[in-house]
């Protein structure tokens, strides 16, 4: 099933606050009508068989700026055995692993750029 197929069927979406914007790779084209405030972003497409207008390479640069920072943070979380590693106990406290890693994980960002941050 496609990515952006499963992101409508999950909700996830609508359960959003309309103030903030989902950013997806190319796999969630289409994503922009699924946000209830229609700010949805996703890289653009080269059109088929012409060149990529520059607006689109502007676009695309300034979009990966910011994705780069979502790619950064999954990479930090996925470092913790405790999400990566195989869950013998069938979820339990399963959410409560994630919250406890994602803390940890916001704490070594304050720690390292909370002084840029507070400038």
């Amino acid at each position: 099933m496609r990515d952006v197929k499963l992101l409508e069927t999950s909700g996830l979406l609508d359960r959003l606050n309309p103030d903030v914007g989902a950013l997806g790779d190319l796999a969630y084209v289409g994503m922009v009508p699924l946000h209830p405030a229609g700010r949805g972003f996703t890289p653009r497409r080269k059109p088929r068989e012409k060149p990529r207008p520059a607006e689109d390479i502007v676009y695309n640069t300034a979009f990966a700026a910011a994705r780069i920072v979502v790619e950064h943070t999954i990479g930090r979380l996925r470092r913790y055995q405790a999400l990566t590693h195989q869950d013998r106990h069938h979820r339990q406290a399963h959410a409560a692993r994630v919250r406890a890693v994602a803390g940890l994980v916001n704490r070594q960002l304050d720690h390292r750029f909370g002084a840029l941050i507070c400038a």
